[in-house]
């Protein structure tokens, strides 16, 4: 393997490390204002300023409905497809302006600026992601500001900022409580001590979700039913030091670890089962299980040069297992085993949905066979380098980064256990298990920016260009990807209130180490956007975008031969229009109240180019050109409004989603969904705030999606009550 990347990232972090050992972020300046997560954006201020289209959510948008959810959260933002899973957002599939949502793998999701997933090279697809629950804020890139941040951007880039070290003791606390036994929990405490020499800040937290859950798993001669839960427990530590005689630099440390223990399933529903009870899952779906851990640290340095120049360098580390117990396949006495989830002949699996009776009722319990349940037991390990250096010249305001990063992804040694299953008794038991080979891929990368921000007035345009060279290893294969990405950005300033923006610019979604035994082709995409933002009178703000975005050598999972892997897909287009408008209607009409409204709306148009490149007999299969990607409805609608007075607050949230395709040749699809919450607080003292939510009021029964393995359904009605303390 190359070791280019290792010797360029040790001479470039020496360099900015020693030999410019006197730079800071942007905000050191400002003393311990720099106890802050490292933001993309930075406020809903410097959204205004972007060369591209983005989003900052900070506790105004969070604390009205105190989502754990992300794709809750994140529905808020135009542009922002996504699809659940289990109905909590344990696993959240986002995509951004027509990617394929799945897993998320074409999104960079960086938590505090810091990739998050799993692996950001050798396998992206986030089994992992932040808690959604436990951040202050969100910021989401698209267009050509995502230049700065990769690996995968041909859809953009959502940073999760987590609880900020505060500037003066302070503690807090939140419990709820809601149906199906639902409890969570968020306590942060943290300050600042003057030590003399520095100032020392600190923040301690702990965030638990678990709940019983609304599946419940049916019932056996053997065996009763069960409801299908999850524990979820996150904890993490902060340390902060301010020094120098200015408070000019900074160093923190970051820790954290996140442990999941889920009764969830890979195995959705079959059509007839879903139509009869959408909430049940099958008996044999009682062994399934993801047990997770994700530990991570960083250590960051800020320091401010001079006026000029700033310079911020994050040494990272993140580790992280995960073992899925799942079914793997089914056979009937007498009949054809069926490896679930794939195309196996007669025992069709459309969609990944099962079909044969004679299977679905070994999976009941209710007729005589077996099935193979096994651990998915796979590790994560990255590690890393990132700096950032801003340095003002003249009317160029030039940002230059690179980030090295290695990472490990292990396939361990893992079991496959068989169950037996009698139609009369149901499940009697394990009937032997058997071991599988495990198996390795690691990436070594570097990623290197350079962004200059050309001031001239009234016009500002913002070229950059972005270099990645990554080495992937799979067994004894191995490969070199070496890719530039080129874009430019601009902004106009009409008056005061009004700025038009656009840009045109590349993006790229790696192939991963499959490159290096199955020729996958990395995906490539060329975007381009125009819009208009601003305000008005009484607190108006609003942005129009349109954006249009081609792709080629798509890369998506398929099943090959009874395997399971990255596939080249073929070519797409997707184009459409974004538009927001917020305001206080209050304010508007003096009425002597709060009502912050805000209104959202994307329409997309994402069709492939051309036949699917593949006919292995999975979604993707059976396309032609101008047949529509899967899960992507043409129309997203998100409302939210509410009433605030001095102690009491109601709110309502309705967010819709236009029918979508659920396969590549559109022969089916998902229905439309419209589903609305309600929340409400009141204020009880200083200290204290009493607060409760419905969710789903109306108990719409709305499907999430066929994949992974059957239909899948979205959460019912869920009402809770909880209480916040501030101290």
């Amino acid at each position: 393997m190359k070791q280019t990347p290792k010797l360029f990232t040790m001479a470039v972090a020496s360099t900015f490390l020693f030999g410019l050992a006197t730079a800071q972020d942007k905000n050191a300046s400002a003393g311990l204002e720099v106890l802050e997560p490292f933001e993309v954006i930075g406020s809903k201020q410097n959204v205004l300023t972007l060369e591209g289209a983005g989003a900052y959510l900070d506790t105004s948008d969070l604390a009205p409905f105190v989502h754990t959810d992300a794709n809750e959260i994140l529905s808020q933002v135009p542009g922002v497809y996504l699809r659940g899973e289990e109905g909590y957002g344990l696993f959240p599939n986002i995509s951004l302006r027509g990617v394929d949502s799945q897993r998320s793998k074409k999104v960079s999701l960086l938590e505090d600026g810091v990739p998050s997933s799993p692996s950001p090279f050798s396998a992206p697809d986030a089994y992992y992601s932040p808690t959604a629950g436990r951040m202050s804020g969100f910021e989401i890139l698209k267009g050509s500001s995502q230049l700065k941040h990769g690996p995968q951007n041909t859809g953009g880039v959502i940073n999760y900022l987590s609880t900020p070290i505060p500037l003066e003791r302070a503690s807090h606390l939140r419990f709820s409580y809601g149906e199906y036994n639902e409890r969570v929990s968020h306590a942060h405490s943290g300050g600042v001590t003057d030590l003399g020499t520095g100032k020392l800040g600190y923040l301690v937290e702990v965030f638990d979700h678990r709940t019983d859950g609304w599946k419940t798993i049916g019932s056996t001669a053997a065996h009763s039913s069960q409801d299908a839960g999850f524990n979820k427990n996150d904890v993490m530590l902060k340390l902060g030091y301010t020094f120098g005689a200015d408070d000019s630099s900074y160093l923190e440390f970051k820790a954290g670890r996140t442990d999941l223990d889920g009764d969830v399933s890979y195995l959705g529903l079959a059509k007839d089962d879903y139509a009869a009870n959408p909430y049940q899952r099958y008996a044999a779906t009682r062994f399934d299980n993801m047990d997770s851990d994700q530990t991570r640290y960083y250590l960051r340095f800020l320091r401010e040069l001079s006026p000029e120049a700033t310079l911020s360098t994050t040494v990272f580390h993140n580790e992280f297992n995960r073992d899925w117990y799942k079914i793997a396949d089914l056979t009937p006495t007498g009949g054809n085993k069926l490896k679930v989830g794939y195309k196996n002949g007669a025992t069709d699996t459309t969609y990944g949905v099962i079909s044969s009776s004679d299977h679905i009722n070994v999976l009941k319990g209710s007729a005589d066979g077996s099935f193979s349940v096994k651990h998915n037991d796979r590790s994560y390990t990255v590690k890393g380098i990132q700096t950032k250096l801003d340095y003002q010249i003249g009317n160029h305001d030039l940002d230059v980064g690179f980030r090295f990063t290695d990472d490990i992804y292990d396939k361990n040694p893992y079991k496959k256990d068989t169950y037996e299953v009698n139609g009369t008794t149901g499940i009697i038991g394990m009937d032997g298990s058997t071991d599988e080979d495990p198996s390795q891929q690691t990436s070594e990368a570097l990623e290197v920016y350079l962004v200059d921000q050309i001031d001239m007035g009234d016009f500002t345009i913002t070229p950059g260009i972005r270099y990645t060279t990554v080495d992937y290893t799979k067994g004894s294969a191995s490969t070199d990807f070496d890719d530039v990405l080129l874009g430019v950005g601009g902004t106009y300033s009409v008056s005061g209130n009004l700025q038009v923006f656009g840009g045109v610019y590349q993006g790229h979604a790696l192939p991963g180490p499959s490159a290096s035994d199955k020729g996958l082709s990395e995906e490539q995409s060329l975007g381009f956007e125009l819009g208009i933002r601003g305000s008005s009178g009484g607190g108006i703000g609003y942005e129009l975008t349109y954006f249009h975005t081609s792709f080629e050598d798509l890369i998506t999972y398929a099943n090959l031969n009874g395997t399971a892997q990255d596939a080249n897909v073929g070519e797409a287009t997707s184009y459409g229009v974004e538009a927001s408008l917020g305001l206080d209607l209050g304010d508007r009409f003096d009425m002597g109240l709060k009502m912050p409204t805000r209104f959202t709306m994307t329409y997309t148009d994402a069709q492939f180019d051309k036949a699917s490149e593949r006919k292995d007999g999975n979604f993707w299969t059976g396309s032609v050109s101008g047949n529509e990607l899967p899960y992507l409805s043409d129309l997203q609608l998100n409302f939210r409004t509410g009433v605030e007075f001095e102690k009491t607050g109601v709110f309502l949230n309705f967010r819709y989603s236009d029918e979508s395709y659920v396969d590549a040749a559109n022969t089916a699809t998902i229905g439309k969904t419209g589903i609305l919450d309600l929340s409400a607080f009141r204020t009880l003292s200083d200290s204290a705030q009493l607060f409760g939510k419905i969710t789903n009021i109306t108990d719409e029964v709305y499907q999430l999606g066929r994949l992974p393995d059957g239909y899948r359904v979205g959460a019912p009605r869920v009402a809770s009550i909880g209480v916040k303390l501030d101290f």
